[in-house]
């Protein structure tokens, strides 16, 4: 056999590790002709190549300035900096919902006593926060917590363009993390698992962020100033189903949710003020 069919094959037989399924035996099988061997194998060279010239788009810092809203609140948080804000929340529609009317309660129990400014956007990916933190909106504060729950909005396929898979979204949010430590160089960062979503669980979206959070867990382990929580159990029942009367349109927290939330996350907070 000549030796770019060996190779080919040796390419078939790594995609057939991936897949578990033996694909040189079907290959053989089905005596597939030389000729087509060589055409399958150009096809796949092809690909690689594109696929390993491929951008992380999760880490490429991108601006939503078209939006009038976005580039209003953008403006907004840099002109709040003088708040002197201890907590700050950095996301996206998830902490957005927490300047609604009827969250009033849960920021009077547990946000206002930090004078938290809330630095999450509806709609935002990864690559918009490295975007906005990167001008201006952690200049000149010196906060003792960083909340960030971001990368929801990547594992989208339906409203965005694209989705990114967990090692891209791994590495757009420790890029996020290294971003706030290199200007917020005092300040704790919580990271929070993704949260849940969809009305049926298991589904793709939903798996993405399972394995996603699985990578960002182990962050910690490599840096101290970098706390992990996984509190999406609190909007599961006993059967890992959403429970829609806290979160009803299976990925936003409602004002009751919200409670939940900063319920559970209220112990972890107050203990990385005291550091």
């Amino acid at each position: 056999m000549p030796k770019f069919v060996k190779t080919f094959e040796y390419y078939i037989y790594l995609i057939g590790n991936i897949l578990k399924v033996d694909l040189i035996i079907i290959i053989h099988k089905q005596k597939i002709s030389k000729r087509k061997i060589y055409v399958l194998f150009f096809i796949m060279i092809s690909f690689i190549g594109c696929t390993s010239l491929k951008t992380n788009s999760a880490i490429v810092p991108t601006n939503r300035l078209q939006l009038k809203w976005w580039k209003q609140r953008h403006e907004a948080i840099i002109n709040k900096v003088n708040a002197n804000p201890q907590l700050i929340l950095i996301g996206d529609s998830i902490l957005h919902l927490l300047d609604h009317s009827d969250r009033d309660s849960v920021r009077a129990k547990y946000l206002d006593k930090y004078n938290t400014i809330n630095m999450g956007f509806s709609g935002d990916r990864t690559e918009n926060v490295i975007w906005r933190l990167q001008n201006g909106e952690l200049a000149n504060i010196n906060p003792k917590v960083a909340l960030l729950l971001i990368g929801t909005n990547n594992t989208d396929g339906n409203n965005f363009p694209t989705i990114n898979y967990p090692d891209e979204l791994e590495e757009a949010i420790w890029k996020i993390c290294k971003i706030i430590e290199e200007k917020l160089p005092n300040t704790e960062i919580l990271l929070l698992g993704i949260f849940p979503f969809g009305r049926n669980i298991p589904n793709f979206r939903n798996t993405l962020i399972l394995k996603t959070n699985k990578l960002i867990s182990g962050f910690p382990s490599r840096d101290k100033h970098i706390h992990y929580m996984d509190i999406g159990n609190i909007f599961l029942d006993k059967d890992g189903k959403i429970i829609k009367e806290i979160m009803p349109d299976y990925l936003h927290p409602n004002a009751k949710g919200h409670m939940l939330m900063f319920d559970k996350l209220d112990g972890e907070i107050t203990k990385l003020m005291k550091k």
